[in-house]
């Protein structure tokens, strides 16, 4: 991760990044891909998408529907949620980020569990 984040908290296990997920809060990360030496992303697009055990989607963000926006040269995806979709995170899941080249290809980039934190202020 790089960047601020608002409305998540990640830890790492293993393989997986785990979210913990702030609900009802606005939702901001950035990831750099490739870390200290970036890919250059021109012309990729992006996904990401929680799914609860039964494989209901909770979090939907996209490059087509704006909650992912990339900054190619820099390898940068920048994620946004408004409080109204991050309060859809009502269960413990998985969650993964994607990124699809020009050429087709898929990647995956980051993944792990993803679990809500109540809202306290209401």
């Amino acid at each position: 991760m790089s960047g601020t984040t608002s409305g998540v908290v990640f830890s790492r296990s293993g393989d997986d990044t785990n979210m913990r997920i702030f609900r009802g809060k606005t939702l901001n990360f950035e990831i750099i891909w490739g870390g200290s030496a970036p890919i250059d992303i021109t012309g990729y697009q992006a996904s990401l998408q929680a799914r609860d055990a039964a494989g209901d989607l909770m979090l939907d963000l996209s490059t087509g529907n704006g909650g992912i926006v990339i900054d190619g040269p820099t390898g940068k995806l920048s994620f946004t949620a408004a409080p109204a979709i991050t309060d859809q995170v009502i269960k413990a899941g998985r969650y993964e980020v994607e990124m699809t080249t020009a050429g087709g290809d898929v990647y995956r980039v980051i993944s792990g569990g993803i679990s809500p934190v109540a809202e306290v202020v209401q």
